[in-house]
This record gives C-alpha cells, structure tokens and sequence, in this order.
C-alpha cells in the first residue's frame, strides 16, 4: 500500500490526536488504583494503618459491646456529614479506657464509605475509624488524640 506523504501525515496525526488521550487516560487509571493501595482490612494503606494484625483480648474489655457499638455511632454522626463536632471525638475517646475497648469500638465502627464526611455509595471509599479520624482532623486536632493511641500502640 503505497500512500502519498499528505495522507501519511494525516494519519499520523489523527494516531497522536487518539493515541496520546488513550495512553494518558491508562497512565491515569494505573496512578489512581496504586494511590489507592488497600491494606488486608479493606482501608487505604495511604490513610488508615492495617490493624488485621491486631488482636482484641477479652479479658482487658471495660466496655460492653452495646458501649462500643454506642461510642462508634457517636464517633460516626460527630464526623458525618460537613463539619465535624471535634469536642465529641475528643470526649468520646477520653471515655474508652483500653486499648481492647478502643479496637472494640474500630470493630463496632466497622468499614463506612467515605467521601468527604458524607455518604457516597459510589463515589467514596471503605475506611475504618481511623481512616475517619485521619480524613476529618487536621494535624493538631490529631495531636490532642494522638498520645492516647500511642499508649496504646495503635496507628493514627
């Protein structure tokens, strides 16, 4: 097939006029999908740690399940929604004594769909509270927290 240098040129500029659109929009897929790396628990390795590996000792509990599942519906309607009440985050964490009641409650809070502070079904991801915790405060409301978690020995 023999084509004249004008039809040569034509079509090699209707490929990079497809071409290059195509290959950005690939580029941009992979660099998406690798920024939301997912830790074994489901949350986003770049937001909320893993704490799969963490293990929830009866014996050290304080609060009954009903107390977590109340302090986890208290953390979760403090931070939905726009703006986030940081007095009852602040208040609620001050109330759970062990580092079992505090994974208790995780565990109570349970992997929500995040997007901003609001619901999104499709649009948001999964995180646990921390992933939460971690969306909703800036660096020195985290800083007020923090040193309890640290205690601990679970990531913030």
């Amino acid at each position: 097939m023999n084509l004249s240098a004008t039809n040569k040129a034509a079509l090699i500029s209707s490929g990079i006029r497809i071409g290059i659109p195509v290959l950005a929009i690939g580029v941009g897929i992979y660099a998406i999908r690798k920024m939301f790396k997912r830790n074994p628990d489901g949350t986003s390795s770049t937001v909320a740690p893993s704490l799969k590996d963490m293990v929830l000792q009866k014996e050290n509990l304080t609060i009954s399940p009903s107390d977590a599942a109340l302090f986890a519906n208290t953390l979760y309607g403090a931070m939905l929604d726009f703006g986030t009440d940081e007095k009852t985050i602040y208040s609620t964490i001050d109330k759970i004594q062990t580092k079992d009641d505090m994974l208790l409650v995780i565990k109570a809070f349970g992997m929500k769909m995040y997007l901003w502070g609001t619901r999104a079904a499709f649009l948001g991801q999964n995180y646990n509270l921390i992933g939460w915790l971690r969306f909703e405060l800036d660096d020195k409301e985290i800083a007020k927290i923090k040193p309890k978690f640290d205690s601990w020995g679970i990531p913030l």
